[in-house]
């Protein structure tokens, strides 16, 4: 976990000011508190907070130059192959002058220009400059997980690991994006490339750009998930394979020169991680859980937790929590720089925080779901309209209209709520239907919780640009039913919900997650599974609990599936906190009657109003900094 920054004026208009620098950078301090550094040449300046994983010594120090100072890097996160990357360019002349991973990229990029990333294997966020060819040229990771935004307006391009850095920028404009917003408000998140602000862009996963000295920019996707589904094997001889990859990967995201550990939320993902890894290592692995008090028992895993770490002889540590703990949501608006409401980060940045008394690297289950169906309430509610495929457009057009002479305003036990709601969603396209089963607030709620005029400015459309490419995208690959889902959560939910989660909430307290579920081989393998072996109604992960059966308990093999969160609704049933919106973004009289009905017992409506509380926190803080 490290963190970048800089700037970069084309044309030669400006030079880079060392003050200016210094603060994007020391902004980032949180995410590499064990060194600085910055690179200023002329018009262009690049900044580095370090937190020292391989190669402890200040050889591993950046940026990084190359051998005649004309290339330079500042990279975030941790390259897996590069010990066999290394190898492969000493034999075509390489020197090198240190054990860091990060400095094979600078030599990657010196054989293979921008085709370097196709020899890169890892999890990044990089920007390099080349003096020679005068440009700058950045990419982030194939899915996501380290984070890289951008902005680029009036001859300035700044690029950041988090967004508060470009903020330092006196120019940069920042001027809230509504349409970023309206999908805040289905999603719990701002889905990339947008953010929170017009100007301020996200890079996507696999994006690589490549900004000129005349100023023009090239932006392309460098790789994508590309693999035919086979259905040669049988389910065995896809769990032997799938072991293999499995162990290979959990043994490179070990490789640290730092203790390292790894969350046990007692779910299949984690315990599978823990028992690969209790495997390969000669001492106790260190394992971090999270358990709830009374009001949280639904939630609660720690029986699970503590037989996977009496199985496989963990040093391990819990912290059980209550409703206290959403004070904190302050620290992580403040981290994100942008309103983001997934719940369980409350509960990811308590545990993070309790590993980072003795680990700095810890490995994590994160991928395993969108790898093996493992939502499966998710796919079973959208198999249920596998039958409108067939029909013809006028008659989704009738069955939208018909849904719309049903009232909206009905209590949730209501006969009549339901056929509403089957008669929206049958007349919706796959992609439509798909993310409104994601989604929080209802299209029409959205339309009724936001000023008319703000409303009116807003997209009406559920997902941006590249999630619906996404979805094309898995139709074009010829995947089955599922594993189109699957992919487009690979593509879309998973780096802007979960990837992003684990990386705010990790980098907070100064330590590095790693996600062995997202090791290029692994995944390939995974996406080229058919579907039945997978999933079938009810029952998800199936090839992979058969890679488990004689590993795991079978308690936690067999149990349902949980998932990591914590009680969001029960926490907010006594939350008495008076709240006012901002009239110019919403409807208080249609808020307050919200509200009226939540504290009457209306249940169903605790997370939105923890998505309100989020971004009224991101607002307070916004003006605060204003």
């Amino acid at each position: 976990m490290c963190g970048i920054t800089g700037l970069f004026y084309p044309n030669d208009t400006m030079r880079v000011e060392q003050s200016l620098l210094n603060k994007m950078t020391d902004s980032l301090t949180h995410r590499g508190p064990d060194d600085r550094g910055i690179f200023i040449d002329k018009n262009i300046g690049l900044g580095f907070r370090r937190l020292s994983i391989i190669d402890l010594s200040r050889q591993g120090n950046q940026p990084m130059l190359n051998e005649d100072s004309t290339v330079c890097i500042v990279c975030n996160g941790e390259i897996y192959n590069f010990v066999d990357l290394k190898h492969l360019l000493e034999t075509k002349g390489h020197i090198f002058r240190s054990r860091t991973d990060i400095e094979v990229i600078i030599h990657s990029y010196e054989e293979y220009g921008v085709d370097c990333l196709q020899h890169i294997d890892g999890m990044f966020a990089f920007a390099i400059w080349d003096s020679k060819r005068g440009h700058l040229f950045l990419a982030r990771d194939r899915f996501g997980i380290k984070p890289l935004h951008y902005y680029y307006k009036d001859g300035i391009f700044a690029f950041g690991s988090e967004i508060k850095a470009i903020q330092e920028i006196p120019q940069a404009s920042l001027n809230i994006d509504y349409k970023a917003l309206w999908n805040y408000f289905s999603l719990m998140q701002i889905p990339a490339p947008q953010t929170i602000y017009k100007d301020i862009r996200k890079f996507l996963p696999s994006e690589a750009m490549l900004v000129k000295g005349d100023g023009t920019v090239r932006r392309w996707q460098y790789w994508d998930i590309l693999v035919r589904e086979d259905n040669s094997k049988s389910e065995e001889d896809w769990a032997e394979e799938l072991k293999a990859l499995f162990e290979k990967a959990i043994m490179t995201h070990l490789a640290a020169d730092v203790p390292v550990g790894c969350f046990l939320s007692g779910g299949i993902d984690s315990s599978a991680v823990v028992a690969y890894a209790a495997k390969i290592k000669r001492e106790p692995i260190k394992t971090y859980s999270i358990s709830f008090a009374k009001d949280g028992l639904e939630f609660d895993e720690s029986p699970k937790q503590r037989l996977v770490s009496r199985q496989f002889d963990t040093d391990h540590y819990e912290i059980i929590v209550g409703p206290d703990i959403l004070n904190v949501v302050d620290l992580l608006i403040r981290e994100c720089d942008e309103p983001f409401a997934v719940p369980s980060a409350i509960g990811l940045y308590h545990v993070s925080k309790l590993a980072s008394s003795q680990v700095k690297v810890v490995l994590s289950g994160d991928g395993g779901d969108e790898l093996f169906a493992g939502y499966v309430s998710r796919y079973d509610r959208d198999s249920i309209f596998n039958w409108t495929a067939f029909l013809p457009v006028p008659a989704k057009e009738f069955l939208k209209y018909m849904s719309g002479l049903v009232p909206i305003e009905l209590d949730r036990v209501s006969p009549l709520r339901k056929i509403r709601k089957f008669l929206e969603f049958a007349s919706m396209s796959d992609a439509e239907r798909y993310t409104r089963l994601l989604s929080i607030y209802s299209m029409e709620q959205k339309l009724s919780v936001f000023n008319p005029d703000i409303a009116a400015d807003m997209s009406r459309e559920l997902i941006n640009d590249y999630y619906a490419g996404a979805w094309s995208r898995g139709y074009s690959n010829n995947l089955s039913k599922l594993n189109r889902r699957l992919y487009y959560d690979i593509k879309t939910s998973l780096p802007d919900e979960m990837l992003t989660k684990m990386d705010r909430c990790t980098s907070m307290v100064s330590i590095e997650g790693r996600v062995p579920f997202l090791d290029k081989m692994f995944v390939e393998c995974a996406m080229k599974i058919p579907w039945k072996l997978k999933y079938s109604r009810n029952n998800g992960k199936k090839v992979f609990k058969r890679l488990l059966r004689d590993v795991l308990p079978p308690e936690v093999i067999e149990s349902k599936k949980q998932g990591f969160n914590v009680p969001i609704n029960n926490w907010l049933a006594n939350d008495n906190e008076k709240i006012s919106y901002n009239s110019q973004i919403f409807n208080n009289k249609y808020l307050t009657n919200l509200k009226k009905r939540y504290c009457n017992g209306d249940k169903r409506f605790g997370y939105h109003f923890w998505i309100l509380k989020c971004f009224n926190v991101w607002e307070h803080l916004r003006k605060g900094v204003a």
